[in-house]
């Protein structure tokens, strides 16, 4: 049996995990997605959360019998930023405040808490 790099078979059923940026789970966005079939388009609403399933019914494996097919699970991962630049930071410290969202406090790296240990 042939493996696929995108599937991972459950019986009928293939499951899918989409990898989205944060930005795109919070705003919503409009992705192709490859099926057996050849590239769909996703609409993801806005508010996407990690654990969020996209069920395509009879978009899956063929039934041995020839009646009818499983569905393709589409199954959502928020993937956080790291290594933000200091504008992305800041922006999103901005978007914490607007929303009443407690945050770490802006980390000034070593060299500047070794400056201010002399002072």
């Amino acid at each position: 049996m042939a493996v696929h790099p995108a599937f991972e078979r459950q019986g009928y059923d293939l499951v899918h995990t989409l990898r989205l940026p944060v930005t795109q789970a919070a705003l919503g966005a409009r992705l192709p997605l490859e099926t057996l079939d050849g590239d769909e388009e996703l609409v993801i609403p806005a508010g996407t959360q990690t654990g969020r399933v996209f069920r395509l019914r009879g978009r899956g494996v063929p039934h041995v019998d020839g009646r009818g097919r499983g569905d393709l699970l589409v199954q959502v991962t928020v993937e956080t930023p790291a290594g933000l630049s200091r504008e992305q930071a800041e922006l999103l410290r901005r978007l914490a405040a607007e929303r009443s969202e407690d945050v770490a406090p802006d980390d000034p790296g070593l060299f500047s808490k070794i400056r201010s240990a002399f002072k």
